[in-house]
């Protein structure tokens, strides 16, 4: 059973931001290819915290870093669509952007 997402205590936007990480690593970076089995709607949810701390500091090249480790060394994924992934983090910085100009 897939389990809720649990967001930490944080202010309005930055929980608003939080989801919007949650829905592009699940729906658009989507690396393990799962975004289309409900049952798999938590698979990217433990490592939401670290890539919502590098959103929120701007840390794009980190990020990236961060996200190619992941896929490999912990997904075991042998192929990673790089572009894939850097499209995915240029819309969660518009999100980040959008939502700050928005509060």
């Amino acid at each position: 059973m897939t389990q809720p997402l649990h967001i930490p205590q944080l202010g309005t936007t930055d929980t608003e931001l939080y989801r919007r990480i949650d829905e592009v690593v699940h729906y658009l970076w989507d690396p393990l290819c799962v975004s289309e089995f409900p049952g798999a709607r938590d698979e990217y949810y433990s490592y939401l915290p670290k890539i919502f701390e590098l959103v929120k500091s701007e840390r794009d090249d980190e990020l990236f870093t961060y996200l190619k480790r992941i896929a490999y060394l912990e997904m075991g994924l042998t192929f990673l669509d790089e572009e894939k992934t850097r499209n995915a983090i240029d819309v969660l910085m518009v999100w980040k952007s959008e939502l700050e100009d928005y509060a």
